[in-house]
């Protein structure tokens, strides 16, 4: 699961050096921060609205988050709706995130990860398939996560890599120092965490964390009825 519940306001199109349409929308930040900045891409499940958008206009947006497996360097997020786009005559405070999948930690979670206030992680889960995107059925996708405090000690004493594990959160972006390019993040909303199977001990971290490691561990999928094709 990975699914993606905004209120975003239109900024305007646009078309990546590998020629994908998208919609580049902004959400506002919950607390400080940056707006965080997704790109839309068109379905028939999401109509016509992005058609006949002005600059600034308000926009409640649900639908599916992605990466661009094309292009490494492409940190950006897209969303796939899936449902009907709708314009609102006002801004609203919405910026939900829900993911479901396995846990996991790379050597940046490692590196972050000092003491139990705060606890970086990533979930690593199946989604149906993309062709713009270049996502196929057995792809796995991966989101950095960020939970404090209780939240965080909690994850710490539960989780061992490969236990399933569902969380709602909120968009978060930030551009480290001396960066150019921003990257997107989810922060865990405080309790809505929850943890399924295997209870047994946390073990410590050997595994090696590159990307064909991450994709032997078992994710719980989802029913992955097939995408519709979207022209370039």
């Amino acid at each position: 699961m990975n699914t993606a519940k905004v209120c975003a306001k239109y900024v305007g199109e646009g078309t990546t050096e590998h020629g994908i349409r998208f919609t580049e929308v902004t959400v506002s930040a919950v607390g400080k921060g940056e707006d965080i900045k997704l790109r839309v891409l068109s379905t028939k499940a999401g109509g016509d609205t992005l058609g006949s958008c002005s600059k600034g206009a308000n926009l409640i947006i649900v639908g599916r988050l992605y990466r661009n497996r094309a292009v490494q360097s492409d940190y950006n997020y897209y969303v796939v709706p899936t449902q009907r786009i709708e314009v609102v005559p006002c801004p609203v405070p919405l910026n939900t995130v829900t993911i479901a999948g396995a846990y996991w930690l790379n050597d940046n979670d490692k590196k972050l990860n000092q003491d139990d206030q705060r606890h970086t992680f990533t979930i690593l889960t199946s989604t149906p398939a993309n062709q713009l995107l270049n996502h196929e059925y057995d792809d796995t996708l991966s989101f950095s996560i960020t939970s404090w405090s209780y939240d965080a000690q909690r994850i710490l004493q539960t989780a061992h890599i490969g236990r399933q594990m569902i969380i709602e959160g909120y968009l978060r972006s930030y551009t480290p120092a001396g960066k150019d390019t921003g990257y997107i993040s989810i922060n865990v909303r405080s309790g809505i965490v929850e943890m399924f199977g295997s209870k047994e001990k946390k073990k410590e971290n050997k595994i090696d964390n590159k990307s064909d490691s991450a994709s032997k561990v078992v994710i719980q999928g989802e029913t992955k009825a097939e995408e519709e094709k979207l022209p370039i």
